[in-house]
Formats: structure tokens, C-alpha cells, sequence
């Protein structure tokens, strides 16, 4: 049995979203940037919400990490339609988009316990 890997437009499509949702999203919040703390809108953790500067560093600070992970997601899009199964390659782009929306948590987190918002 042949189990060669056929490209579709539909297929691109569908590798290609989680790297536009990733860059949608950061262009939304950075358009509309919550300028105080607040429960209902913007980067919320205790953390950040401390001070006026620990807000505006970790709301800066996420968008500008989902725009630099936007574009490696958008350029695996590529060849994982080309070289993988259909579903095979959207699972993996589809975690690697989860773990990207969750890892700035991390190293946001990390930076306002070591004040790094203080030093900019």
C-alpha cells in the first residue's frame, strides 16, 4: 500500500492556523492594550497585576513573545504539509500552538519575580 503524502490547499489551510491565530491574537491585544489592571482583560496574574509597571511589562512582553513565536509556527506549515500525513502534522502544529500560548506564562512569571520590569 502507497502511503505517499498528497498536498492540498485545504491541508495548508488548516497547518496554517494555529501560527495565524497565535499572530491575530498578538495584533489584537497590542492594538488594544489594557493601559491599567483589571480582572477582565490583558496579562493577569498576581504578578503582574502588583504595579502599574509590572502591568504594562508583562502585557508588552507576551505580545511581543506571541509575535516571535507566531512565525516559526507559520513557517512549519510548510513542510509539515509536504512531508506529513495530514492529521499527524495538524496534531503536532496544534500542540506546539498550545505550548506557545502557554510557555510566555512561564518566562513572564520568571522575569517579574527577578523584577527584570523594574530594570527596563
Amino acid at each position: 500500500m502507497d502511503l505517499a503524502v498528497q498536498f492540498t490547499w485545504g491541508n495548508l489551510a488548516l497547518n496554517l492556523l494555529p501560527g495565524a491565530i497565535l499572530w491575530i491574537l498578538q495584533a489584537l491585544i497590542r492594538r488594544n492594550m489594557p493601559a491599567k489592571p483589571n480582572d477582565m482583560f490583558g496579562y493577569r496574574t498576581r504578578r503582574s497585576k502588583a504595579s502599574q509597571a509590572a502591568w504594562d511589562y508583562a502585557n508588552r512582553r507576551c505580545v511581543d513573545l506571541y509575535a516571535l513565536y507566531a512565525w516559526p509556527l507559520l513557517a512549519a506549515a510548510i513542510p509539515c504539509t509536504l512531508f506529513w500525513q495530514g492529521e499527524s502534522s495538524q496534531v503536532a502544529l496544534f500542540v506546539a500552538f498550545t505550548v506557545l500560548c502557554i510557555w510566555p506564562i512561564v518566562i513572564i512569571e520568571r522575569e517579574l519575580a527577578r523584577d527584570q520590569h523594574l530594570k527596563d
